[in-house]
């Protein structure tokens, strides 16, 4: 039985494989955002507030890296269930491609709308100023998080979720190290970036996971003598990927919305 194959094998088995890793990459992805609030801490309750309310306008990007590991999951892992090599193979390249493209128009639409939503939930200040300053930088890391989120939905349907697990651990370990790098930087030699360190720090580590991710699909046995033409654009093939990232990111835009509600009504306290 090959490793990454779940069309065989015991059920109980492809649980605890599948299940298991991503429960701890979950958990090491939720103590990464604890280390940026502690050393947001180590400045100001401000920077606190203010990478709270530029990580809320952040994830709503996100949602749609959720939504397209979900959509890349489903399609390719029907395909290899049915022993169709040559969707699988489409799935994947359509899937990287349309990753790419969704980048771009995230962080165009991001540039645009990321201010006016912290604008919404912020009073004018201190809190607000770091808000937009931290996300100004952050925007940047959202090819680390929707392609690399996007490349694991692909390695879940080969039975792989160890590879984002021990991602998401090394990055966990090397924000620890370049947080304090990037804010504070290094005694003579440079002053360092302050609070927007921290956002830097967020892109070095995720464009690494990005990178991994990305390894790991090209060395996958469907992609063994893939050629550059398998890159171009299928409208049919994106439309298919739409209608399953769509449910996804929108049931994750929708909680996140409620967030800015929230903060929309609590910020003139």
């Amino acid at each position: 039985m090959k490793k990454d194959d779940l069309t065989v094998g015991p059920m109980a088995l492809h649980f605890r494989r599948l299940a298991i890793p991503a429960a701890l990459g979950m958990l090491f992805a939720t103590l990464y955002n604890v280390v940026d609030v502690y050393f947001a801490g180590r400045l100001s309750t401000d920077a606190q507030a203010g990478l709270a309310i530029g990580y809320q306008a952040f994830f709503i990007l996100m949602a749609l890296g959720f939504g397209l590991s979900s959509a890349l999951s489903a399609l390719v892992s029907n395909a290899k269930g049915s022993g169709e090599t040559t969707n699988v193979r489409k799935y994947i390249s359509q899937g990287l491609i349309y990753a790419v493209i969704l980048t771009l128009l995230s962080i165009i639409i991001g540039l645009f709308i990321g201010p006016k939503l912290i604008g919404l939930v912020s009073e004018p200040g201190s809190y607000r100023d770091a808000g937009l300053g931290y996300f100004g930088w952050l925007i940047f890391a959202l090819p680390g998080f929707l392609i690399a989120y996007g490349g694991n939905g692909i390695l879940q349907a080969h039975g792989d979720t160890l590879s984002m697990q021990r991602a998401l651990m090394v990055a966990f370990v090397a924000n620890i190290i370049l947080n304090p790098l990037f804010m504070f930087g290094i005694s003579g030699f440079w002053s360092g970036m302050g609070f927007n360190g921290i956002a830097a720090a967020t892109i070095t580590s995720q464009t690494c996971v990005m990178l991994f991710i990305l390894l790991k699909i090209f060395q996958l046995e469907a992609m063994h003598s893939l050629k550059l033409s398998e890159f171009m654009p299928s409208i049919d093939t994106f439309k298919q990927i739409t209608s399953q990232l769509l449910p996804a990111s929108t049931a994750m835009m929708v909680m996140f919305i409620s967030g800015f509600v929230v903060q929309f009504a609590l910020k003139q306290f």
